[in-house]
């Protein structure tokens, strides 16, 4: 989320945005009643790849790597049922995500046009993946091929997998699930972030 919001990784830089910063009102989206997502959350080949990492040794950006190139190799399909504004269709997809922003912490951006405040939430849908798509997303904040990957804004959603799926919530794995349903809250969250007015003496 600090990705997201610009806010600096060092430390001392970082807390002054705490005392120099402004207020920002953020959406948060309701899922399953029971969890709230300010950031990402997704169904398929992304939550495998947080319950993997969250088990493995090695930490940083190549063990990330290692176990993304396992996962596509594997090839995971889902098959979903998917309910949201104007928006009822049954789908195959590696991956479903559930978006109130636009890029992983890794940088990786899913969702170009996402906004934390618009008072709406993007289903980012991914049909096909590649080696080359998730390049992709790490290098360049362009539109995706609509053949490989399909963006539908909305207030609220339903999505019920065929066979139990791996779904995580801004980065923490919550098991295998059937169904998800999630709801924006619009302006739910102050955020403290960077003033781009203040100047540094």
């Amino acid at each position: 989320m600090a990705t997201e919001l610009k806010i600096p990784t060092d430390p001392k830089t970082a807390l002054d945005t705490i005392i120099n910063g402004k207020i920002q009102k953020s959406d948060v989206i309701r899922i399953n009643e029971n969890d709230i997502s300010l950031h990402l959350s997704d169904l398929g080949l992304n939550a495998r790849l947080v319950k993997y990492y969250d088990k493995s040794a090695i930490r940083g950006m190549w063990s990330y790597a290692r176990l993304l190139i396992k996962i596509l190799a594997e090839g995971y399909l889902m098959h979903a049922s998917i309910k949201a504004d104007n928006l009822d269709i049954k789908i195959p997809a590696y991956m479903i995500v559930l978006a109130n922003a636009s890029k992983y912490g890794t940088g990786a951006v899913i969702n170009p046009e996402g906004l934390i405040h618009d008072g709406k939430f993007e289903l980012v849908i991914v049909r096909k993946i590649s080696l080359a798509a998730m390049a992709k997303m790490f290098l360049s904040s362009k539109p995706f091929d609509p053949k490989k990957v399909e963006i539908f804004q909305t207030t609220k959603a339903q999505i019920i997998v065929k066979r139990k799926t791996h779904f995580q919530v801004d980065g923490e794995y919550k098991g295998k699930l059937h169904k998800v349903t999630a709801e924006i809250i619009p302006s739910a969250l102050n955020i403290m972030v960077v003033n781009d007015q203040t100047k540094k003496t």
